[in-house]
Order: C-alpha cells, then sequence, then structure tokens
C-alpha cells in the first residue's frame, strides 16, 4: 500500500511503532468549462474553515488556487447565516478547464493545503503535522537509539485519515509484544473551553490515551508507559476520552497490545496547525526510554 518499514535490533521482544504520513487533504471531483473544480474530501475537514484557503493541485505541475465560495457582498442574509456546505464551494486557479488539462489535471488529481512552515523558538506553524511530528519522532528515535538487544519496528503508515488502512496491513506485516500509535493530537487549549473538554494542553509533555473512538488502551501497557515516564522524569498528561481515533485501533486488531503516545498539537485537520518541540522532545524520550525498560 505505501507503508514503510525499519527495523533496529534482533531482539526476542519487540515492540511497533507507527506514525502515519498521510495528511487529510482533496481531490478533484469534476472540471467545468471555465476552469472551476468541484473537489471531495479526503479524509475530516471543518467545513467553516475552508473558504479562502490556498491549495496545490499535485498535477504535472504544482498548481495553487483558492477555496472559492460566494462573495459576501451578493449573499442575502438568509444565506449568510447559514452553514457552509462543501458542496456549495469550489476551486478556482484562475485557468479553464483547457489548461487545467495541459496540465493533467482533472478527475482525479489529488489536493493539499498549501502553508508556509514557520518557527517561533520552540513552536513550529505547520500544515499536517498530523502526523508529520510524529514521523519527525520516530525519525528521532531511529538517530537516538545507538543499540538494542530488542527488535524495533519503526513504521510509517498511509491512509489513516481514511480509515487506519495502512496500520491494517502492518499489523499483518509485523508480528509484535507491544504497538503504539505516535500520533499527534488535539489541544483545545485555547480561550472559552471548559477544562474538562480539553483533550491536551500544548506544552504539557506527551500525551497518553487511555480510551479513544477506536481503542481502549491496554492496561499494561498504559501502565509500563506511566511508571518509565515517572521514573525518567518524562512530562506526560492522559488525553481526555473520548476524542479521535488513531492507527492503534487497527493495529490491537491483530492480538497486539496496543496504545498511543501523541504529541498536542493545535487546530490539526487545518492548513495552520502548531507544535510545541518541548513536547516532541518529551515524546522521543518516552519512546527511547520504554524501549529500554519494557
Amino acid at each position: 500500500m505505501g507503508n514503510l518499514y525499519a527495523r533496529i535490533g534482533e531482539g526476542e521482544k519487540s515492540v511497533l511503532l507507527a506514525s502515519h504520513m498521510d495528511e487529510v487533504g482533496f481531490m478533484v471531483q469534476h472540471v467545468y468549462p471555465n476552469g472551476f473544480l468541484k473537489f471531495t474530501p479526503l479524509g475530516g475537514w471543518d467545513e467553516r474553515i475552508l473558504p479562502d484557503m490556498e491549495v496545490k493541485l499535485l498535477g504535472k505541475k504544482e498548481v495553487y488556487g483558492v477555496i472559492s465560495t460566494k462573495p459576501p457582498h451578493i449573499t442575502s442574509d438568509v444565506e449568510r447565516n447559514q452553514p457552509i456546505k462543501m458542496d456549495e464551494l469550489f476551486i478556482d486557479t484562475g485557468l479553464n478547464q483547457a489548461e487545467l488539462e495541459s496540465l493533467d489535471i482533472s478527475t482525479g488529481t489529488p489536493i493539499t493545503p498549501s502553508s508556509t512552515l514557520r518557527v517561533n523558538g520552540s513552536i513550529v506553524k505547520a500544515k499536517a503535522l498530523d502526523d508529520r511530528a510524529g514521523c519527525y519522532a520516530l525519525l528521532r528515535v531511529a538517530e537516538e537509539l545507538k543499540s538494542t538487544r530488542k527488535s524495533v519496528y519503526l513504521v510509517a503508515t498511509v491512509q489513516e485519515e481514511l480509515g487506519l488502512r495502512g496500520a491494517r496491513v502492518a499489523a499483518s506485516n509485523v508480528k509484535a509484544n507491544f504497538a503504539l500509535a505516535v500520533e499527534a493530537t488535539v489541544a483545545a487549549d485555547q480561550p472559552g473551553l471548559a477544562e474538562e473538554k480539553r483533550p491536551s494542553t500544548m506544552g504539557g509533555g506527551a500525551v497518553l490515551t487511555a480510551m479513544d473512538r477506536s481503542l481502549v488502551a491496554n492496561q499494561e501497557l498504559l501502565f509500563l508507559l506511566k511508571e518509565v515516564a515517572k521514573k525518567r522524569g518524562i512530562s506526560t498528561q492522559i488525553k481526555k476520552p473520548s476524542y479521535g481515533g488513531t492507527d492503534a485501533g487497527e493495529l490491537q486488531f491483530a492480538g497486539i497490545p496496543s496504545g498511543v503516545v501523541s504529541i498536542p498539537c493545535r487546530y490539526i485537520h487545518s492548513a495552520n496547525s502548531m507544535c510545541n518541540l518541548h513536547d516532541v522532545d518529551q515524546v522521543v524520550k518516552l519512546l527511547l526510554a520504554f524501549i529500554e525498560e519494557f
């Protein structure tokens, strides 16, 4: 399917660490003669944030466009007060159908948000931190894991946002004692939201999942993660149940005791998500410590 696999060590004990490479995006559904594009979502989107988003169409060459809707100047009061629906939106590149076809842009062309990566000290702003931040954490683990007497499988999965599809294949290919999805999760710590409704807090350290919509974490594994973190002085927080789902929801169906370690990120599933590198460091430290001690 396109998963990437790496193994470090050849021990009897084994752990599978999985992060997904894919991101939420779109696909061209139809091209009108004047060049406007109808599109369909790939993954979960909040329709309210789509108008005016810059997007990139992946044809022969990258073509940039803007998600457009009816201008407010010509909408009625009734229209203005109604929620925006995705099927009312279009992508406008300024090119006509023939020009787009010459660039191999037609039905089925994939589309991604277009965004600029920014770094403010320890804060990173970028698209697709869900779950490129997790992929980065796995690369850090690979770099820092000098030696091990265990088998550590690092898997970068595909199509997580479309139903954990890559994880299903990974679970059939890798047999391990434990499996951890290394994810980016919702940090809803902005003003106006009650603390009990905040799944996690950016800057609060690695996020451990007790339960989400795809699994109840294996209790032995969750206990081990907590104990290792306490012993090593690693900052952790427990994600408020039961928001979201991860590759661990599919890995568990292979009979592998599974859990989730996440990086708290604001504004996931948007063109501009945000994370704190301090949290990434805590996730990497926890994964390395767990590998050493389980």
